[in-house]
Order: structure tokens, then sequence, then C-alpha cells
């Protein structure tokens, strides 16, 4: 075979080789990946805000105070007056700047004497002492109800709210606040006992 004949057919086959690499998909290739595109990219935009809310809802759960108060011990099982209330941090962060007071729906004294307050707990009653610095994550505080001269009364019923001022980040300008009801009832043994309540009932 001549040198002329083997040039040529070389150069046949990598014409023939180059328009096979141009060649057209089939209609099918090209189907496919039209329906894979808006898949891939639609699966993309679900991971994505799933991401996002799994941040954000990470980021609600540590910031999110959770702030418990309920009633302890009684020092005096025949006077309400006598019994400490417990402030417990079950958050994941301090609570900063703590106020502790207490607010009346009513309280009804011996002799059928009853002591009306304002029935959506704005009227406060509080001891400046009453205050707690910083109250760390797991920690407790305790505090008597601030009624000055009640220690040495009794009282046949009531109503009232513990109201909690705090800040939940130190250095935030404003302060988050929340209502905690609790009415009194006396058993049968006639020791009293604080019993928690919807804010709205």
């Amino acid at each position: 075979m001549s040198q002329k004949s083997k040039a040529l057919r070389k150069k046949k086959a990598n014409v023939k080789r180059i328009s096979d690499q141009k060649k057209p998909r089939s209609h099918k290739e090209n189907a496919f990946r039209s329906r894979r595109s808006p898949i891939k990219i639609s699966l993309t935009i679900v991971l994505n805000a799933l991401a996002i809310w799994g941040v954000a809802l990470s980021t609600w759960v540590v910031f999110n105070p959770r702030v418990f108060v309920y009633p302890s011990v009684a020092l005096d099982p025949k006077n309400p007056a006598f019994t400490p209330f417990v402030v417990h941090n079950q958050g994941y962060l301090a609570i900063h700047d703590v106020k502790f007071s207490c607010s009346m729906k009513y309280l009804k004294l011996p002799g059928d004497i009853t002591v009306i307050g304002l029935g959506d707990y704005t009227n406060r009653f509080s001891n400046p002492k009453h205050v707690a610095n910083v109250i760390a994550p797991g920690e407790q505080h305790s505090e008597l109800l601030p009624f000055t001269g009640m220690e040495h009364n009794t009282f046949e019923n009531a109503d009232i709210a513990i109201v909690l001022t705090f800040k939940p980040i130190k250095w935030l300008p404003w302060s988050r606040e929340t209502l905690h009801r609790f009415v009194a009832t006396q058993g049968k043994d006639s020791q009293w006992h604080w019993l928690p309540e919807p804010i709205n009932k």
C-alpha cells in the first residue's frame, strides 16, 4: 500500500471520529435531562429550606427562656403567706435583672371581707429586695409573697399572679414579663395549698 493511501485512510478515520463526537443526543436523552433538571432544582430548594428551618429552630430553642414558677414547701402550713415561691431557670442561658412581684385578683379575709384587685393582674405589689441579678441555667431562686402585714394574719381564699420581669440577654435594652397564676385552697387537714391556674381562665 502506498504512503498516499495510508494517509488518506487515516484522514478519513479522523473525520469519522470527529463526526461521531459531534453526533447530537437522541430525543430520549434530551427528554431525560429536561425531566431531571426541575427535579434537581426542586430538591435543592427543599434541602436549603430545611437547613434554614433547622438553624432557626435551634436558635429559638437556645435563646428562648424557659422559666417556671411553683410553690415550695410551706413554712407555716396554716398561713399561705408563708409559702415561698421558686423561680426555676430551665433554659440554656442565664436570665438577668430578675424582678419578683405579685398581682392580686381578689383576697378574701375572715369576716366576709374581700379585697378586690384589677381583673387583668396589672396591679403590682413588690419589694425592692426581691431582685436576683442573675439566675444561671438550672439554678433556682426563692421568694416569699410581698404581702406586708399578712404574715400575722390569715385569709380564706386568694387569687394571685406571680409576675416575673427579666432580661433574657444582659445587654438587651428591653425586659420580658411572664405571669404565673395561683389560687389558694385549704385542704381537709386545714393546710393551705397554692394551685396553678391558667391566666385567662
